[in-house]
């Protein structure tokens, strides 16, 4: 299931749309080209260290994002996803200790020094956090917060980038009048609209979503993702989408891949796992979703919770809460297959799953 797009505006961004970036395009970092990733993530790991203790919060996860595409990062709290997605900022705690590979076109970023981070930083690549005051100053206007993030990036006088803080505005649905408001002046679903602007308002060639939709009534959050959609469609940006939300995942991911206790449990286009989710995390999972119309089906959810980063069970991780555990899967760490082509899967269960599996009695 592909993305849903409808956005057929022309970008009122303009000098933004003619490939003349300013400081981006002197830089030295080399963007993808057609025949690689622009990201691609190997074997990736952050281990936090708790006083004497380092706990393994992300397992050697491993993926990869087209340019232009969407890909969605799901799983309960605790998965891995967020940290994931600030290890490859170069956002990660000051404890974490962060391996593996994650090459951003032709830049390592895993152990990239700071000068590096700060060339990639609104340029190439881009955050949308939880909380939109996160990045919002209280005591500064957002056309000004706008204008400082283009002046950041590019060499533009300060009417241009007033010019182009307020064409971002409205880009996101904002009138370009309430440039002048500060952020308490903004509801929630306009304060998350207003990160969104700041994180595109470079163009980016990546743009990482960190629960955008966290805490805001339905109609924002359907606000929120529409203006990730347009944008993407208008900017040609790639998305890398941190939810917990299924449902969110059908609409706007191109592909999904599924966290459990800091491993990639299933990963593939976001249509056919939905559809045909091969790890039994996932069908529990979609299990719990509620309808999209009214019906009698009973909500069902999985029982126990996942497993803290220092009590790790042996084998499956999963396997204390899955109905299909077996000896082996308490006693072995299932390794990533492909049952299908496009598709990742990490279960020593490679055959399809049970259509009851949630309903029914679990196995002995």
């Amino acid at each position: 299931m592909t993305l849903q797009r409808s956005f057929t505006k022309p970008n009122p961004l303009g000098p933004l749309q003619d490939g003349k970036r300013g400081p981006r395009a002197a830089h030295a970092t080399a963007p993808a080209t057609a025949t690689e990733p622009l990201l691609a993530v190997r074997d990736l790991a952050v281990t936090l260290a708790d006083g004497r203790r380092t706990l393994p919060a992300v397992r050697g996860v491993s993926f990869e994002l087209a340019p232009g595409e969407a890909l969605a990062l799901v799983g309960e709290s605790g998965a891995g996803k967020s940290l994931t997605a600030l290890a490859l900022l170069g956002l990660a705690p000051a404890s974490a200790r962060v391996t593996g590979s994650a090459r951003l076109g032709g830049d390592e970023l895993v152990g990239a020094p700071r000068a590096l981070y700060r060339r990639l930083w609104g340029r190439r690549i881009a955050l949308v956090p939880q909380d939109a005051l996160a990045v919002l100053s209280p005591v500064h206007t957002v056309g000004d917060q706008l204008a400082f993030a283009v002046r950041s990036v590019r060499r533009a006088g300060r009417r241009e980038a007033e010019r182009l803080a307020a064409a971002a505005l409205e880009q996101v649905g904002i009138p370009a009048a309430r440039a002048r408001a500060y952020p308490h002046e903004f509801s929630g679903g306009m304060r998350q609209r207003a990160a969104i602007a700041m994180a595109m308002v470079n163009r980016p060639e990546l743009v990482v979503a960190d629960e955008p939709t966290t805490a805001l009534d339905p109609r924002a959050q359907a606000q929120v993702l529409g203006t990730l959609a347009e944008l993407r469609e208008s900017t040609g940006a790639a998305l890398l989408l941190v939810t917990h939300d299924l449902g969110i995942v059908a609409a706007h991911a191109d592909r999904v891949a599924v966290l459990y206790a800091g491993r990639l449990a299933e990963s593939g286009p976001a249509g056919q796992v939905l559809a045909d989710p091969r790890s039994p995390y996932t069908a529990g999972l979609l299990a719990a979703l509620p309808p999209d119309r009214a019906t009698d089906r009973r909500l069902h959810s999985i029982g126990g919770a996942p497993p803290a980063p220092d009590r790790l069970p042996p084998g499956c991780a999963f396997a204390p809460r899955c109905p299909l555990a077996t000896d082996r899967c308490r006693t072995e760490e299932p390794r990533a297959g492909r049952p299908a082509p496009g598709r990742t899967l990490a279960c020593h269960h490679r055959h399809r799953l049970p259509a009851d599996l949630f309903t029914a009695p679990a196995a002995a």
